[in-house]
């Protein structure tokens, strides 16, 4: 009969053996479709938009918006082949659904299709920087047991990301100029309301806990922006 210590050692190679076993298994099933990701996490945002692209098959994909939840993320983009519509793709542990059509907003009898529509380029979206940026707002916001619940991409005014001095020194400079030309007699108001649109991409934040829910602007690279 074997003696304890060799009978020991068997026990634990057996059980070491075992335990590597598990860990494979369980790494290769959080990379299966249908199992269960926290799309803030890793590179789960990233192989989302991977997934939409491949799925398109072009180099340049056109977005509308997206909105991540910790369950999944979305994608409006323009139909490649059909450039007036917008389609929705969903990616959810580990599976993209899509394309579900999204209709064009009405102004009017003006139909905003999506080639008429301010879109932003898939590849401009550094969706590597969301576990960092999910970090960084859940401590700016000090809400207690706080984690993030929803970011959404999409255009939005640029004086959200930038400093309350830059915006000041903007618009100063801005009524100096429409001061200039008035007083030249060359003030073109419709052209002005057609450039006014001082637009960006940016990504909007909450973060939500049991007893209060914060927002945040960030800009593209990744900085957190109080409201100001």
């Amino acid at each position: 009969m074997p003696n304890s210590r060799t009978t020991k050692s068997i026990i634990i190679s057996i059980l070491t053996v075992a335990a590597l076993i598990l860990v494979v298994l369980g790494c290769k099933s959080l990379s299966l479709p249908g199992a269960k990701m926290n799309m803030f996490e890793g590179t789960n945002a990233q192989d989302g938009a991977a997934k939409v692209k491949a799925k398109l098959g072009v180099d340049n994909v056109r977005v509308s918006r997206m909105e991540i939840h910790e369950d999944r993320m979305s994608i409006v983009v323009q139909d490649p082949t059909k450039p007036k519509n917008f389609d929705e793709y969903t990616y959810e542990k580990g599976s993209l659904s899509g394309p579900k059509p999204v209709p064009a907003m009405t102004l009017g009898n003006q139909e905003l299709t999506a080639d008429k529509s301010r879109l932003f380029a898939l590849g401009e979206v550094n969706l590597g920087m969301v576990p960092d940026v999910c970090r960084k707002a859940v401590e700016k916001s000090q809400v207690e047991e706080g984690k993030c619940e929803n970011i959404s991409i999409d255009w939005e005014s640029a004086r959200w990301t930038r400093s309350k001095e830059e915006n000041d020194r903007l618009a100063a400079a801005k009524r100096d100029e429409m001061q200039k030309q008035l007083k030249a007699g060359k003030y073109d108001a419709m052209k002005s309301i057609r450039e006014s649109g001082d637009l960006a991409v940016t990504w909007r934040v909450w973060i939500k806990g049991p007893r209060a829910t914060k927002d945040f602007w960030v800009d593209s690279k990744g900085t957190v922006w109080d409201y100001h």
